[in-house]
């Protein structure tokens, strides 16, 4: 199976061409604001080096959030786009979900994500292996918190900790993809659905604009 992966949710895109879960093409964009002209022009590069076209592929896998509103927006319409036209099924994947699983264990696990002005999206997840040997999640709970030392002492009493990464996670992705389409939890573009765990700045200006 001939998987496309997408992950516009940090400053760091990336499109993977993955055979099962073998990389066959790994491609980055280090500069957020350049995701929307750069991310075609970057899988049509991935296409191009693998001598593979849309046709070859046989699932897409999108990051969905949280990070950038503007960066998960961009990754998640070009994923349905291209899942649209060719009847791909697809498969959602969060970026909390992802960096829990680049730590390759099973067990509890916290992820966190840098939301600035010492706050964090975080994800709690247990993780095991399922009968393929793979590993999936069986429990997610996601939140935004004010990461303060006390609330970190807390989080390491149950969870091994994991946070953000700026290699990018796109064979990750891809692989927790690859597993959830295994175990049946894979659709048409219509599951993939931004995961925002806080308001936009726009929206929050909006608001205080409204206030006054």
């Amino acid at each position: 199976m001939k998987i496309l992966s997408i992950d516009t949710s940090s400053k760091n895109a990336i499109v993977a061409i993955t055979e099962n879960e073998e990389k066959i093409i790994e491609l980055n964009n280090e500069e957020e604001k350049t995701h929307s002209q750069k991310l075609m022009p970057m899988i049509d590069e991935a296409f191009q080096k693998s001598n593979l076209s849309l046709d070859n592929i046989d699932l897409i896998v999108c990051c969905l959030g949280p990070g950038s509103f503007t960066g998960v927006r961009i990754g998640i319409a070009t994923a349905k786009a291209f899942a649209d036209s060719k009847n791909i099924p697809t498969v959602g994947v969060s970026s909390l979900e992802a960096l829990a699983h680049s730590l390759e264990t099973e067990g509890k696990i916290c992820a966190l994500i840098d939301a600035g002005h010492e706050n964090a999206y975080a994800g709690y997840y247990e993780i095991k292996k399922d009968k393929n040997g793979n590993l999936q999640t069986i429990q997610e709970d996601l939140a935004f918190l004010n990461l303060t030392d006390e609330k970190l002492k807390e989080i390491q009493k149950k969870y091994k900790i994991v946070k953000e990464q700026t290699n990018g996670l796109g064979i990750t992705i891809a692989k927790i993809g690859y597993t959830k389409y295994q175990n049946g939890k894979s659709g048409d573009s219509s599951i993939l659905s931004p995961v925002y765990l806080r308001k936009s700045q726009a929206e929050l200006a909006l608001e205080e604009k409204k206030q006054q």
